[in-house]
């Protein structure tokens, strides 16, 4: 049966006891994400105590960060390969129209066809380019949204919410024992 958590957690012991663990030293990524919601409703120094030794919570916002530079690196590598089969089919084009060019027995019309053909490879090449750096300012753009995402979640969750106290109502976890928590 749910039970409602306290209007703020006051002690390190008390988020431990919700969290069920005995330390904040080796907990699970299930537990670190707990722990982040719960921020909200702990009094600020102890959620302030508890992430200076809690070595995994700055290292939760190190791992989404990687893990999406990660994610990032595989999208920019499948990007690089179609960009340059993309390049590399112009190539071939822009190859057979030079070598088509290079034969002696064509007249200044097929010539000039030849040229213009060309040109509209290059433009296309050029336009390839253009494309693909405005896909890459959009990654980029994306990953710096995700870290400001992510300073300001943890900012809010500390400095906001603690300021004004949180909300009358706490989210409600499952608990079997009926522990008393230490609360305001």
């Amino acid at each position: 049966m749910p039970k409602m958590l306290p209007k703020r957690y006051v002690t390190e012991e008390a988020v431990k006891r919700a969290l069920k663990i005995d330390s904040f030293r080796n907990i699970s990524k299930d537990k670190v994400m707990q722990f982040a919601s719960m921020i909200p409703y702990m009094d600020k120094d102890v959620a302030i105590a508890i992430i200076n030794q809690f070595p995994r919570f700055a290292d939760f916002g190190q791992t989404m960060v990687s893990s999406y530079m990660q994610i990032c690196d595989n999208i920019l590598l499948s990007n690089k390969e179609s960009h340059d089969a993309v390049i590399k089919g112009y190539q071939t084009i822009l190859d057979t129209l030079s070598k088509r060019l290079d034969a002696e027995d064509i007249d200044a019309t097929e010539r000039k066809a030849l040229t213009e053909d060309m040109i509209v490879v290059a433009d296309k090449i050029a336009l390839a380019d253009i494309q693909n750096k405005k896909f890459l300012d959009k990654m980029s753009t994306k990953f710096l949204w995700l870290v400001a995402g992510i300073t300001a979640a943890v900012a809010a969750g500390i400095g906001i919410h603690s300021a004004i106290g949180g909300g009358e109502q706490l989210p409600q976890i499952e608990d079997d024992d009926d522990k008393s928590d230490d609360v305001e």
